[in-house]
């Protein structure tokens, strides 16, 4: 992976966290920007109740031709909640079992706003 390969996710990515994070403040979260060094965004999310967790972007890469990113949740037991992977236009992708990445039915901000309610969840 070098800085082209970087580019690719770094030339969408303002617009992307925006819209993730306005689409996170309409469900009434707390978002402030944080600085993880592995991380090419992060955000530090808390709710009412004072539950915090940190939304992080990560490039992963994958192959020479194919560059793919991991949006997930990081709780305070440093364990990683995948909301999905994204490919470097920013859509949801899935890795079938033939080893293709296909774009899945849901957007981004919705499958993120999904682990987020499993997170909170008592069950």
């Amino acid at each position: 992976m070098d800085n082209h390969d970087l580019m690719s996710f770094e030339d969408g990515m303002d617009q992307f966290m925006s819209n993730l994070k306005k689409s996170l403040q309409q469900d009434q979260l707390h978002v402030t920007h944080q600085t993880m060094p592995q991380c090419l965004e992060s955000y530090k999310v808390a709710d009412d109740r004072a539950n915090a967790y940190f939304l992080r972007l990560v490039v992963i890469g994958y192959t020479p031709t194919t560059m793919l990113a991991r949006l997930s949740w990081l709780d305070a037991k440093g364990r990683d909640h995948i909301c999905c992977y994204l490919n470097s236009a920013f859509e949801a992708v899935k890795r079938k079992k033939n080893g293709l990445w296909v774009r899945e039915k849901n957007i981004p901000e919705a499958m993120c706003l999904q682990t987020w309610s499993r997170l909170q969840s008592p069950i």
